[in-house]
């Protein structure tokens, strides 16, 4: 619970300069969207990670898989290094034909490994995308017991300075 509270305050700082569009937010607004990501963590069993930490983990290679969970030509524009594209849809139904673009269930669980205990990292657009947390919860619901979901997604990653990766030709 406190790593919750830790990830919703660090989401509410932050949260104005993850999006894409330079925007200004109200401090209601940003409160929803911070309330709403903890709810979703709270009710998916899944915990909250900053970019921050996820750029930790890589420089220190922590062992872990990464998701990123848009669809493939935003997936091509930009990603993090080492993510593997899996296309899930903005609101989780637990229907798994409305919770993913194109994939089999056994497809997801071969890209996550057959370690439960493997780190799974999950993200997507940003703190308003929603494709994260379906992620996160259909790896919640194969039994993966270490589920991350970094909220500000590629657009938080960006923010921070970090560098991305373009198939882009």
């Amino acid at each position: 619970m406190k790593k919750t509270l830790l990830a919703i305050a660090f989401t509410t700082l932050f949260a104005s300069q993850a999006f894409a569009e330079p925007q200004t937010y109200k401090e209601n607004e940003i409160e929803e969207i911070a309330l709403k990501i903890h709810h979703e963590a709270d009710q998916g069993g899944y915990e909250l990670l900053s970019v921050v930490d996820l750029k930790k983990w890589i420089d220190d290679k922590e062992n872990f898989v990464l998701i990123d969970a848009h669809p493939q030509i935003q997936f091509n524009e930009a990603y993090i290094a080492g993510a593997s594209n899996f296309e899930f849809q903005g609101k989780f139904t637990r229907n798994w034909k409305d919770d993913v673009a194109d994939g089999s269930e056994d497809a997801y669980k071969t890209l996550l490994g057959h370690d439960l205990n493997k780190k799974i990292v999950v993200y997507c657009g940003g703190n308003k995308c929603g494709r994260s947390n379906t992620a996160a919860m259909w790896t919640k619901e194969f039994g993966y017991h270490h589920v991350y979901r970094v909220t500000s997604g590629i657009k938080g990653w960006q923010d921070a300075g970090f560098p991305v990766v373009s198939a882009k030709k």
